[in-house]
């Protein structure tokens, strides 16, 4: 399922919510705009679900029917989680009679290449405002980056 948190970069069109109603009418934007075909879970005002597990934008996480964490990426990558959850479940499911898999922990970096054209475009369309405050945290991010 996704859980739709807050909108990352509100402007004037698109802008932070001030009632769940209208957290709820950004939701099915973004779930039309994207062709979101899961099921879509709102976050409530307070973002206690996007506090509880980090605050970060676009994280996935995988967690087991008992609540244990199996896969957590600070991006979202459709392919990493179709290919994680493969070999998840084959591990899993795959092992020689007799015997119980032993979990094991890994982390690993991934690459993405995004596609700046659509994130402008989204950008855009929240507002001036959301174009500007990007354009802002860019150039922050370049001076961390230098130093």
């Amino acid at each position: 399922m996704f859980i739709y948190t807050r909108e990352a970069h509100p402007g004037e069109n698109v802008p932070r919510h001030d009632s769940f109603e209208d957290k709820l009418a950004c939701a099915e934007l973004l779930r039309d705009e994207a062709g979101i075909g899961r099921d879509i879970l709102v976050d409530d005002l307070a973002g206690i679900v996007h506090h509880a597990y980090g605050l970060m934008p676009n994280m996935t996480w995988v967690i087991g029917r008992g609540g244990r964490v199996a896969y957590k990426a600070n991006w979202t990558s459709a392919a990493n989680v179709e290919a994680f959850l493969a070999r998840f479940l084959a591990a899993r499911n795959e092992h020689p009679p007799g015997t119980s898999p032993v979990m094991y922990e890994t982390q690993q970096i991934e690459f993405r290449y995004p596609d700046r054209q659509r994130f402008t475009q989204h950008l855009a369309r929240n507002g001036p405002r959301a174009v500007a405050e990007f354009e802002k945290a860019q150039k922050l991010w370049a001076q961390r980056g230098a130093t």
